[in-house]
């Protein structure tokens, strides 16, 4: 595997991902994607409109985890939806990117599974063979 990717994995009650990147950045845009993808059918997205997001952690797992949980927020709070992440940036303890997507049309998007929680339950993130890569569980 060369690029950016990712896959969803078995999970006893849960559902889980893994991702993989060249850069850590990308690994952040592309775990936007794999949610996105249990969430949501990610290909009837447009990316008309541009939301730049930032969070803070401590540690490349938890900065994942608030990632993910702000990704998300925008389709719980604000019923919109990502299309994809770029311009991702890494800094010190923040994580910051650039959303692409619309709001949530009944008409042309289909909702697949609502989270309860993005999880540090199996979190993990490793450089492996000269790709990032993250196993994510999230609660469903």
């Amino acid at each position: 595997m060369s690029g950016a990717g990712h896959l969803e994995i078995d999970h006893t009650a849960d559902v889980g991902f893994e991702v993989w990147a060249p850069r850590l950045p990308g690994l952040y845009a592309e775990a936007v994607r794999a949610l996105a993808e249990i969430c949501y059918d990610l290909p009837s997205v447009r990316p008309v409109q541009e939301r730049r997001l930032s969070v803070r952690g401590a540690s490349p797992e938890e900065r994942l985890v608030r990632w993910l949980q702000e990704v998300y927020l925008q389709l719980e709070i604000d019923t919109w939806l990502a299309a994809a992440a770029s311009d991702m940036s890494l800094a010190g303890d923040e994580v910051a990117g650039t959303l692409s997507g619309e709001p949530y049309d009944p008409q042309r998007h289909t909702l697949h599974t609502e989270i309860k929680a993005i999880t540090y339950h199996g979190l993990d993130i490793r450089e492996e063979d000269g790709l990032w890569r993250a196993t994510v569980v999230v609660d469903v």
